[in-house]
């Protein structure tokens, strides 16, 4: 009798030691889904900065190429400037601005407006051809019909102007070939100081309108039209609209 009741304790032993096995695969899946979760998550962020990567290097490669142009005018008015012995003071008292802002643009560092750029050509006896840094010689004028433009060919100004070069010209033919844009507001002389330079200027509007002050006689020259502008004749180019205005302009001298 002793020996017949003490089996019931080992089959409750042997169940109780196979409980444990059950239960092996029940706390192992929770882990799994947890860590495919873990992965998802850590993923997430990593594909959010891959897809933002790609805007933001393209802004930056913008503002890097807009420089071009910029860096060239500044380079070429410190040439120029030093050339012709004149301190930066004096030559920013003769522009009417300030030496540190002169000095900045000379870097490539800040933007002037369309008439201080202007007001530097006229002082330092410069073409537009020559301070745009145009120098394709005429022997390579074959060449310069398959030229395409790159951004670092464009010029962007303080108050909201825009310009590009289409097409490189021979140095000796003295003309500027632009697209500008005019986003709304932009002033090509603001503070009321309209703009005279040499030469002429023809234009003609692709987009919008643009309001034109010639010699104190307002104009506005909507998607279309064209205009004849006498350089040493005070004019000034501004968008009164809240819609980008495009235009194409030759300046000659």
């Amino acid at each position: 009798m002793t020996a017949t009741g003490a089996e019931p304790p080992r089959k409750a032993a042997e169940s109780t030691a196979v409980a444990p096995k059950k239960s092996l695969p029940r706390t192992s899946a929770p882990r799994k889904a947890t860590t495919k979760k873990a992965a998802a998550k850590k993923a997430a962020p990593q594909k959010s900065v891959q897809q933002n990567a790609s805007p933001k290097r393209q802004v930056r490669k913008k503002k890097e190429e807009e420089k071009g142009l910029g860096t060239s005018v500044g380079k070429t008015v410190r040439a120029e400037r030093t050339r012709q012995g004149i301190p930066v003071r004096e030559l920013a008292r003769r522009l009417g601005v300030s030496p540190s802002f002169l000095s900045q643009f000379e870097l490539g560092q800040s933007q002037a407006a369309v008439n201080t750029l202007f007001s530097i050509a006229t002082e330092l006896n410069l073409s537009l051809d020559v301070l745009l840094g145009n120098n394709v010689e005429p022997e390579r004028e074959s060449v310069s019909k398959d030229h395409e433009p790159r951004l670092s060919d464009c010029l962007t100004f303080r108050s909201g102007v825009r310009w590009q070069r289409l097409a490189n010209t021979p140095e000796n033919h003295q003309v500027q070939f632009l697209h500008t844009e005019y986003e709304p507001g932009a002033d090509s002389a603001p503070g009321d100081a309209p703009q005279t330079h040499s030469g002429d200027d023809y234009g003609y509007v692709l987009e919008g309108t643009l309001t034109i002050d010639v010699d104190g006689m307002r104009r506005l020259l909507n998607s279309g039209e064209a205009i004849h502008l006498v350089g040493n004749v005070p004019h000034r180019l501004r968008n009164e609209t809240d819609q980008t205005v495009k235009a194409i302009w030759f300046v000659l001298g």
